[in-house]
């Protein structure tokens, strides 16, 4: 393949539009590192960690191979900036939509919910190496290395979002909650006891129906009534983990 020229935008993929990109950002043609990860992003979404293949990514917008690891040093250092990144947008999509909600602090905490559906099924294939490290060692080994203690700071931004809806739910209020990856309230927050009741069973709960609605849990397929009830299900379980903050269950 001949070398491109650096005023060459265009790709053998003719989805890869200004239109295209400008679902990532502001800029309708982002330097090629960041397309490399974009188009990565939906590749590995679609077939997961073990069935990506660079080369997909690479015949799509006309590079060599040699781009990838001069970029990202191998494919594995190419999927774990990927996980990072994606795992980044996931968790301010999830805001958004909560922003986006009435403001009522039930229905804020219902978007929360529903949005981590629609976000986990979106995310994909990128949920076994972000959820089960295992299912890709090398990629989590560079997670680790390089990108683990950011990684873990917007997990905790994420996490204190949304205990903050559930201290709304818990006092019947709406708070303006303007977290941001450099500074959210952990302390104040871990040192809150109602929170520390509650949020083991809200976020995992939260976290487990996520995981079963957007991986079409495999033992529960083809089980006509497990969809005909999803809804009623999810209505269900939300008035559960509302009866569990506030200190009211009932079944």
């Amino acid at each position: 393949m001949a070398r491109r020229k650096l005023t060459d935008v265009s790709h053998p993929d003719p989805r890869l539009t200004d239109e295209y990109w400008l679902e990532f950002g502001d800029d309708p043609q982002p330097p090629m590192r960041l397309k490399i990860l974009y188009v990565t992003f939906g590749e590995v979404s679609r077939s997961g960690p073990g069935s990506f293949n660079v080369a997909s990514v690479c015949d799509r917008l006309g590079i060599t191979y040699p781009m990838v690891n001069h970029y990202f040093g191998s494919r594995d250092g190419l999927l774990a900036e990927g996980a990072f990144m994606v795992y980044e947008r996931y968790v301010e999509q999830l805001w958004d939509t909560v922003l986006a909600a009435p403001r009522d602090p039930e229905e804020r905490l219902k978007a929360w919910m529903m949005g981590q559906v629609s976000g986990t099924a979106t995310m994909g294939g990128w949920g076994p190496i972000l959820n089960y490290p295992l299912a890709a060692r090398e990629v989590t080994a560079e997670i680790e290395q390089k990108f683990q203690k950011s990684m873990n700071r917007v997990f905790e931004l994420n996490l204190s979002r949304l205990g903050a809806l559930v201290k709304d739910v818990q006092l019947e209020r709406v708070t303006d909650v303007d977290f941001t990856v450099d500074n959210y309230p952990r302390a104040e927050l871990l040192a809150d006891p109602h929170l520390i009741s509650v949020m083991p069973t809200v976020s995992w709960s939260l976290f487990g129906m996520a995981e079963w609605v957007a991986g079409e849990h495999t033992p529960a397929q083809r089980i006509v009534e497990v969809h005909e009830l999803e809804q009623v299900l999810f209505d269900n379980h939300f008035r559960t983990i509302v009866s569990v903050i506030k200190g009211k269950f009932d079944n």
